[in-house]
């Protein structure tokens, strides 16, 4: 799909690590060897506008209060600079108006959507509430809503106008991986590890260490890598000398960490998209996932066993990597053409 896309604006000024990262590299380079489009950037991420020089860029560095009201002088100035546009794209910020001819709002954290104080902090529950009440608020400017999962859509009231639609985040790494079946006929490379990615309370990393445990007991010698921030996991867990604690990684880091585990293990209670999920799923030999929506949606037409005799908050799906399918994986070039159909259709209707 080609087209002049120079009137696309895409705000992404709140985002600059985890999935928020993968999109806003998919997008940059996309649109890059398309002719450029217009995007706002985290003050954070300067410097890569260098990588992909046809795109045209702003770039913010908001105080908390103008971040969550959505106020910038330096991005009206930028919007008005840009002229008419076609497509203004919020990636999980409030839509401040009807900045273009198709507004699109993406939901880009299922916690503004619901009572989160069992999942966060306070202080930080109380910034998501807020950061909800004002995204809700503003999605009467919005002709298309989307979010990563049918999960989260099903959170939204389903009496707005605009057009809901799924966009997950694109699995181009998990796909080449599949494809690969050399990889998949040989053990050769396998460690005898567990992975676990991400350390935040609502991914319940006691629920982990017991599903861990339950491997270790046929498997006595394997050990159980974490990747997140260390101070998040309880002191008991990281007392046990056959865990090891890793930090937060880059995403080639954890990618390559799991193309070399036999397991996967994520407890998470919830999630907006299934992209964490998949890519352990696909990368490591065999993985327990949660039971919850978005991994029910990725293992849609798969063949998988519900556990719930682990003592765990939620069941786990436990799948091995061979019985998997790509039909409910899209690579980044297909999320982002069927983002354009949409808005096209959008315009003519």
């Amino acid at each position: 799909m080609t087209g002049d896309y120079k009137s696309h604006l895409f705000n992404f000024s709140s985002s600059y690590f985890g999935g928020g990262l993968k999109r806003i590299l998919a997008y940059l380079q996309w649109f890059n060897e398309q002719g450029g489009a217009c995007f706002v950037l985290n003050d954070r991420l300067k410097g890569i506008e260098k990588t992909f020089p046809a795109n045209r860029y702003c770039f913010l560095r908001q105080h908390s209060i103008a971040k969550i009201f959505n106020y910038s002088a330096k991005l009206n100035q930028f919007i008005a600079e840009v002229g008419e546009i076609d497509l203004y794209y919020s990636y999980g910020i409030p839509l401040p108006r009807k900045v273009g001819r198709v507004n699109w709002a993406h939901i880009a954290n299922v916690l503004t959507l619901i009572r989160s104080g069992k999942y966060i902090s306070f202080r930080r529950s109380l910034e998501l509430q807020l950061l909800g009440f004002l995204l809700k608020n503003s999605m009467k400017y919005a002709d298309v809503i989307s979010a990563e999962s049918e999960s989260s859509l099903s959170l939204l009231n389903r009496s707005l106008k605009a057009k809901l639609v799924v966009s997950v985040n694109g699995s181009d790494e998990e796909i080449t991986a599949y494809k690969d079946q050399s990889d998949f006929n040989t053990t050769s490379h396998i460690e005898n590890i567990a992975v676990a990615v991400g350390t935040c309370r609502y991914k319940c990393m006691d629920d982990v260490y017991k599903i861990y445990l339950h491997l270790r007991e046929s498997n006595p010698s394997l050990h159980l890598i974490i990747v997140g921030i260390k101070e998040d996991v309880p002191a008991y867990i990281q007392k046990d000398k056959l865990v090891i604690l890793r930090g937060v990684l880059s995403q080639l880091h954890v990618c390559n960490l799991l193309k070399n585990a036999k397991y996967y293990i994520t407890a998470t209670l919830i999630e907006n998209s299934y992209n964490a999920a998949s890519e352990g799923a696909f990368l490591a030999k065999e993985a327990f996932v949660s039971d919850i929506g978005p991994h029910r949606e990725l293992f849609k037409n798969v063949s998988y066993k519900v556990i719930n005799n682990l003592n765990t908050r939620v069941a786990s799906l436990y799948v091995q990597r061979q019985n998997l399918n790509l039909s409910n994986l899209k690579p980044w070039v297909q999320v982002i053409n069927d983002m354009i159909h949409t808005t096209q259709c959008e315009r003519l209707s």
